[in-house]
């Protein structure tokens, strides 16, 4: 079997100049990170080298790993950017501007809900390995801001789900795969600056790759929230219990079960949340004791 056809070697036609879409998640982040960005500015009485109050507060530092109340700020950093003199525009800028062109065609491709678990989860854990890295070498007063790692990961998994799609780099049309060498090449001959986080880059690609090699699916984010949430009614919440098997409408019921179907067939049984693996059970309980009736 040839390169070109493997499964993960996609030829789709995708919209690079996606229409802007309020409901989507990239809209979501774009928004929320240029409001971050504006209030600092409006917010902050600069001095020289100074990242301004909203990024002061939010930003990662080395010696935040010897503080567990700040550990929160291994997702924090990656919603502020550079407002130094030095970084200028440009860090918000290039990191929206590539969340923008490729992102909704990533979000498209993994639905609204796993491409945010994703974007989230790869910015934590680019946030956690730059801790611990600077914990290891001593540098408890460098800082660490911008959604690069979570940005970079995201145009990664462009690059793999969309190979041969054409695009835009420096004004030159390229085949997806040329990016993703110009950002793996890029990384690894640029020197360690205060001003570069190669690490981060580095640990956003390697994410994405093995998000995509392995099969990983971070839905499990989404079931362990809701195994805190039963334990804490469990502890805390009224002895109220609701039976499962009340019925609900059959059309319902069979739209629901059509959706799940469908994602199943496009993303695979290793996609399901906990909710919707226990709705297809009960599912699929009901449809043999209807069978049976007949």
């Amino acid at each position: 079997m040839g390169l070109y056809e493997r499964d993960y070697y996609r030829d789709d036609t995708i919209r690079l100049q996606p229409d802007w879409d309020g409901k989507s998640a990239v809209s979501y982040l774009l928004l929320l990170n240029i409001a971050i960005y504006v209030a600092n500015i409006l917010l902050s009485n600069f001095k020289a080298n100074d990242q301004g109050i909203v990024n002061n507060a939010l930003m990662l530092a080395g010696s935040d790993a010897t503080k567990p109340w700040l550990w929160w700020h291994t997702l924090s950093y990656a919603f502020v950017h550079d407002a130094s003199a030095n970084g200028g525009i440009w860090h918000i800028v290039f990191n929206m501007l590539g969340l923008y062109f490729l992102g909704r065609s990533v979000e498209d491709r993994y639905g609204k809900w796993e491409f945010l678990r994703i974007y989230l989860s790869a910015a934590v854990l680019c946030g956690v390995a730059w801790l611990l890295k600077n914990s290891l070498i001593g540098a408890p007063n460098s800082r660490l801001l911008g959604a690069s790692g979570a940005v970079i990961c995201i145009e990664m998994l462009f690059v793999l789900n969309f190979p041969k799609q054409v695009i835009y780099l420096f004004v030159f049309p390229v085949p997806a795969w040329v990016l993703g060498v110009f950002l793996v090449l890029s990384n690894l001959i640029t020197t360690p600056t205060s001003q570069v986080a190669v690490d981060v880059h580095i640990m956003g690609i390697l994410i994405a790759v093995a998000y995509f090699f392995l099969g990983w699916n971070f839905s499990f984010v989404q079931d362990l929230g809701g195994a805190l949430r039963r334990l804490r009614r469990k502890w805390l919440g009224p002895k109220l219990r609701i039976h499962e098997d009340v019925e609900l409408a059959s059309g319902t019921d069979d739209a629901e079960a059509d959706r799940i179907l469908a994602k199943i067939h496009e993303l695979g049984k290793d996609s399901l949340t906990a909710k919707e693996r226990k709705f297809m059970e009960k599912y699929s309980r009901k449809v043999r004791a209807r069978k049976q009736e007949f």
